[in-house]
């Protein structure tokens, strides 16, 4: 009985050695079958996707801090969140080029300021879609026109309209003497019609009558947009015809015909030419500042001087006190001629001052003044 067991057994032993044997075989058979099939084929692991990273890094907080402008989120513009930062692809130079944007993005210069609030969600941020650009304006001819009348009716003041009458008394001094020599009195006077007339009669006093006579001046012409503009001028010294000398004025044909007892001459008439008369009552139409070069004539000759501006100053006279603006007329010689405008009274002459050759001066200052204006 013990033999046929034994048997048995050591025919179990010998089949479970062959099937470990075969399971060996089998096992690197298919090693080696496996390690034939790998080796035709090249293992490497999947790129990512360039181009799926590219739109990950178009956020759509992004679009919406590019078309915020000009739309403001609680009267402050904020800039939005930064998102997660994404991994750059390996390789730039294949990057798919970003797709143009609809709304055009934030200029270089201009800076949003979320320092004052850094409480605001993605939520408080207007998005794209609700945001609606403010109509535009544009500007018809006919709104410019009135902006532009606006806009002079704030700069410019009321142009002043100019006296129609003007009667000036001037006491005359020689030098440094403290009494009158003489007595000016100078009368403007203008027309409905735009003509005017400036008549200046000077007279010496007390001694002085025995060895000065009377000078008498006559201007006439007609008041245009720019001013006088003189059409006979007079100068006369005493009753001798011999110390008479006129000037004629053609403005059409741009001729100044001066006449004197020795001689007669025609010189070429340029605009705004003045008299040794009107010159002086030209500033209450133009501003003295605006003037540095003026074209005179007393009759016999024609001159162009320069008038420097000297600065303001304030002058006491038997009239009043004033605030004048003092000019300077300084030829090469050493004659030479001031004049003070009073500022108050429309730029009206209310002081003279002429220094001979020989040093000797005349100065004329106020001493009454009478005016009347247009209503």
């Amino acid at each position: 009985m013990l033999k046929p067991n034994i048997t048995n057994k050591l025919k179990k032993l010998k089949w479970h050695h062959l099937c470990s044997k075969s399971l060996w075989v089998a096992l690197i058979i298919s090693l080696l079958l496996h390690a034939l099939l790998l080796s035709k084929f090249t293992l490497s692991l999947p790129e990512l996707n360039v181009t799926h990273q590219t739109l990950e890094m178009r956020l759509a907080d992004v679009q919406t801090a590019q078309t915020l402008t000009p739309a403001k989120v609680k009267d402050k513009i904020l800039e939005p969140k930064p998102a997660a930062p994404s991994k750059p692809p390996s390789n730039k130079e294949n990057v798919t080029p970003l797709e143009p944007l609809s709304a055009p993005a934030v200029p270089s210069t201009h800076k949003v300021d979320t320092s004052s609030d850094t409480s605001r969600t993605e939520s408080d941020i207007t998005t794209p879609q609700e945001i609606t650009s403010p109509a535009r304006f544009i500007p018809t001819d006919e709104d410019s026109t009135q902006m532009t009348n606006a806009l002079e009716d704030v700069t410019e003041e009321p142009k002043a309209q100019p006296y129609e009458y003007v009667e000036t008394l001037f006491e005359v001094r020689r030098g440094s003497d403290k009494t009158a020599a003489g007595q000016t009195k100078i009368i403007f006077s203008m027309k409905a019609d735009m003509t005017y007339k400036l008549t200046s009669l000077t007279e010496a006093k007390g001694l002085a009558s025995l060895f000065f006579g009377t000078l008498k001046q006559i201007s006439e012409g007609t008041v245009t947009e720019n001013g006088l503009q003189p059409n006979h001028y007079q100068y006369q010294y005493g009753n001798d015809e011999r110390k008479l000398q006129h000037a004629d004025f053609f403005w059409s044909t741009e001729v100044l015909e001066m006449s004197s007892p020795k001689s007669k001459k025609s010189e070429q008439l340029l605009p705004g030419t003045q008299d040794f008369l009107s010159f002086m009552y030209q500033f209450m139409f133009t501003h003295p500042l605006e003037i540095n070069n003026i074209t005179m004539t007393n009759g016999k000759n024609l001159r162009t001087y320069t008038y420097s501006f000297q600065g303001e100053e304030l002058i006491s006279t038997k009239f009043a006190t004033l605030n004048t603006i003092h000019l300077l007329k300084q030829s090469d010689t050493e004659e030479r001629t001031e004049i003070w405008l009073a500022i108050d009274y429309r730029n009206l002459p209310v002081k003279l001052k002429k220094t001979e050759k020989d040093g000797s001066v005349i100065e004329q200052i106020v001493t009454n003044l009478s005016i009347e204006s247009s209503p």
